[in-house]
């Protein structure tokens, strides 16, 4: 597929990355994404999966779309009950962002999806925040990215951080409990 078909496509499966009014992260948003997936084994975005302890119905576009939406919000509210300002534009950044690295963390099968060589390999979070750190932002976004799953040792030390870790716990044991399966946030 072109560059520029990629792009589109990234764009609409993304709306909320519309809502980032800085245009040069928005576009970075969209060209990280596109990256990702042309470099990735998967022909669709809708194809790979949430997580491979997630019912498949679930996938990596909706769940991405899901923290963005929590995080804005979260964000939104935090702004107005307890008087925080954030930068919505890094919050939203890290929520479309945080999970691009599956894309090559997973892998097709024969029964379904699994973790890839590269899902092995490296620890989760860490394509995310190498390809943002390659496009030029900025190390709070960085630090968000790698700080927002507990499978890393580096512990959210900004507030968008902590709003995108909790917001991506909140669909991950939302979708779990569904599924009948242990909730993430009781794994040691």
């Amino acid at each position: 597929m072109e560059k520029s078909k990629r792009l589109k496509t990234v764009r609409g499966a993304f709306p909320e990355v519309e809502q980032i009014k800085d245009d040069a992260l928005r576009l970075a948003v969209i060209d990280i994404w596109a990256m990702a997936w042309e470099s990735s084994e998967w022909r669709s975005l809708e194809d790979c999966p949430k997580g491979v302890d997630v019912p498949v119905e679930h996938n990596l576009i909706m769940h991405s779309r899901a923290v963005a939406s929590f995080a804005m919000s979260l964000c939104d509210q935090h702004n107005e009950y307890n008087g925080i300002g954030m930068n919505r534009d890094h919050v939203i950044a890290i929520a479309l962002l945080h999970d691009v690295c599956k894309l090559h963390e997973f892998t097709r099968t024969e029964s379904g999806h699994s973790k890839s060589r590269i899902g092995n390999l490296y620890q989760h979070g860490y394509l995310s925040a190498h390809w943002a750190q390659e496009a030029g932002l900025s190390d709070e976004i960085v630090h968000g990215l790698m700080s927002h799953t507990p499978l890393s040792g580096v512990i959210p030390q900004t507030q968008e951080a902590v709003l995108v870790h909790y917001a991506d716990f909140a669909d991950t044991d939302a979708l779990l409990l569904e599924a009948g399966l242990p909730l993430f946030c009781k794994r040691k």
